[in-house]
């Protein structure tokens, strides 16, 4: 899990005192983290509200990012913080080059790569076409040929475009299969045949359940 969550939304800042590194998830889907916590055991410390979806939109609107951001927009941030530990200190090596770069070295498992669609990827869907897998990885825009090789190697024969990892929409199905079950709260970006399910499931992903 943390391999792939750490190609995505994870992250191991600099622990200033030089102590063992931590992991760190944020993300706007309780229910997932709520779920990898309990995984994690003794290893993280459990899920903590970060930013409100108010405290979101206020910060988008000071920042100019965003001026009329509002709250009713925006989703409450969680967070799930791991103990200090040397494997985590281990992963810094990640970031090397000042920033977080996966190793030339690195093999894509479909544990890992379940991990991070689930993180950075989503289905493109069309009410007209089949849904299609992509993964977004803006800080590997300069290395679409490393990124496209590691599902190569696989099998399969995405292409980039756009900071974007992009399966062909006959092959997203085989893509989901070979990652195997979606853990809980991502069940959504699994689904094909039904627009209506997918966005039902999201909705209750993101606790809006009540608009159905």
């Amino acid at each position: 899990m943390v391999l792939g969550l750490l190609m995505g939304d994870g992250s191991i800042p600099v622990q200033p005192d030089g102590s063992n590194g931590v992991f760190h998830v944020p993300m706007v889907n309780q229910q997932f983290l709520e779920w990898y916590d309990h995984q994690m055991g003794l290893f993280t410390t459990g899920v903590s509200l970060k930013k409100t979806a108010e405290e979101l939109a206020e910060n988008n609107r000071e920042s100019g990012f965003s001026p009329n951001a509002k709250a009713e927009n925006y989703h409450d941030m969680y967070s799930v913080w791991s103990r200090s530990h040397p494997y985590f200190t281990r992963l810094r090596g990640w970031y090397e080059s000042g920033t977080k770069r996966i190793p030339e070295d690195f093999e894509l498992t479909p544990k890992i790569a379940k991990f991070w669609y689930i993180s950075d990827g989503f289905l493109d869907v069309n009410r007209n076409r089949t849904p299609r897998a992509k993964i977004r990885t803006h800080t590997e825009s300069d290395r679409s040929d490393f990124l496209l090789d590691l599902f190569r190697e696989h099998g399969f024969d995405p292409n980039f475009r756009r900071g974007t990892v992009r399966f062909l929409r006959e092959e997203t199905r085989s893509f989901l299969d070979w990652m195997g079950n979606p853990p809980p709260g991502f069940e959504y970006k699994w689904v094909l045949d039904s627009r209506e399910r997918y966005d039902r499931l999201k909705a209750q992903a993101y606790g809006e359940a009540r608009a159905f």
